[in-house]
């Protein structure tokens, strides 16, 4: 490493908040890094990034998948060592986990399928494959995130929040409340939402991004709406204010972070719109737009956060 020259390297990862990176060009072949504490972006050149999908970014590690082979990796961007993963073929709808970084003797990658999810420790010479058992009516997992060391997830039809126990051979989802659903205030027109499990404030989040449903608007994000688990009352409650924590979200997945610097908007969400940075409001409700590259076209480019 100490030989490549600075355009093959990726920039110093900040421990308390995300990089946004965007894979653009033939074959994936260029990857920016937009700081959003500063407004700047570096454009890199790095061969190990180069026709890969990010499946997951934790502790500064990337979960990759190449488009050509279906082969797939663990690189460190700090020191960029890889770790070949044993062969395993998965869409980009099904949930990629890192529990811990490599190093720790308890972590694990965590696959999640529709029925199944397939595990991997380091030394595994393949994936090990859980079976799934649910206390509910299950369909598909709407969204699925780790808090504390444990599995959360939200499952469709009934928008159940269920907790994953590790009983050999099986993973046994749990459900955790019986108290009403989220209500969500939705107006005319906004029929489409997504959902989002995230850790704040050691507390479990419930995320809606809610998009404009009229035909020129399509797939424009129009709102958020926010639930917090209240295990005491059985039930989600509603919430407005986050303080001084920001939530980043990518396409499947989300976190928040104490941010110190005045630079990121804090009590908002960061989150992706065509080849836009966007960051939602809580205070006035308002999203404000920018372009983080302007080289980036709007088709042929992936942006993911990335998180030491």
């Amino acid at each position: 490493m100490e030989d490549r020259v600075g355009y093959c390297l990726p920039p110093s990862l900040c421990h308390s908040r995300p990089w946004l990176m965007i894979s653009h060009g033939q074959d994936a072949q260029r990857q920016t890094f937009f700081d959003i504490s500063k407004n700047y972006y570096h454009s890199k050149i790095i061969p190990e990034l180069r026709d890969k999908l990010v499946c997951n970014s934790s502790y500064g590690w990337l979960v990759l998948q190449d488009y050509t082979t279906q082969d797939c990796s663990l690189l460190n961007l700090v020191s960029m060592e890889i770790i070949q993963l044993p062969r395993i073929e998965f869409s980009t709808n099904e949930y990629c986990i890192l529990w811990l970084p490599p190093s720790d003797p308890n972590s694990h990658l965590l696959i999640v399928f529709k029925d199944f999810l397939m595990l991997w420790r380091p030394g595994d010479t393949e994936f090990v494959r859980k079976e799934f058992l649910f206390d509910v009516e299950f369909n598909s997992f709407s969204t699925i995130n780790v808090h504390e060391g444990n599995i959360y997830a939200l499952v469709a039809p009934h928008t159940d929040i269920v907790k994953a126990d590790f009983k050999d051979p099986i993973i046994h989802f749990k459900k955790l409340i019986n108290g009403e659903k989220p209500t969500l205030g939705l107006q005319e027109g906004q029929v489409f939402y997504k959902s989002y499990l995230v850790e704040c404030n050691d507390e479990m989040l419930l995320v809606y991004k809610i998009y404009s449903a009229s035909f020129l608007s399509h797939g424009v994000v129009s709102t958020f709406e926010i639930f917090r688990l209240d295990y005491s009352k059985d039930a989600w409650i509603e919430v407005k204010d986050i303080g001084e924590r920001t939530i980043f979200l990518s396409e499947y997945q989300g976190r928040s972070s104490l941010v110190s610097n005045p630079q990121v908007k804090t009590n908002s969400i960061y989150f992706i719109q065509h080849r836009h940075l966007c960051i939602f409001d809580l205070d006035d409700q308002s999203i404000e737009l920018s372009l983080p590259c302007p080289i980036v076209s709007k088709s042929n480019s992936a942006f993911c956060w990335i998180w030491r």
